[in-house]
């Protein structure tokens, strides 16, 4: 099944395409940077003005490595803009699909976060 693109925006970034949108979330106050490559192999979410900046990985792929399937929240080693840009885009896209080190966030407990 593709990926659905009306009212979404599209972004080519290493020869792949993905596709792009920023929503308000319907369980929390954030508005939310959804990233989805054309295969579905990655599928990002990045919530906006949170106090530190991170990005969930629900996709098949993180970092060039498969996933186990469930939700992981890895901090980002940059800011978020006030304005999503597609340039911004781009600095994910590239950060979430090349190999490399990512932090998991963890809890204040020590334990990962839920799905």
């Amino acid at each position: 099944m593709a990926v659905r693109k009306k009212g979404r925006r599209k972004i080519t970034v290493d020869e792949n395409e993905y596709i792009w949108y920023v929503s308000q979330d319907d369980e929390s106050p954030y508005y939310l940077l959804s990233i989805v490559s054309e295969n579905k192999d990655y599928v990002l979410t990045c919530p906006l003005k949170t106090e530190i900046p991170y990005l969930i990985s629900k996709g098949k792929l993180f970092k060039t490595e498969k996933s186990d399937g469930t939700w992981h929240r890895y901090e980002l080693p940059f800011d978020i803009p006030e304005i999503i840009t597609p340039l911004f885009v781009a600095k994910v896209i590239l950060w979430a699909t090349q190999k490399g080190e990512a932090v998991l966030l963890k809890r204040k407990d020590g334990h990962s976060f839920p799905v």
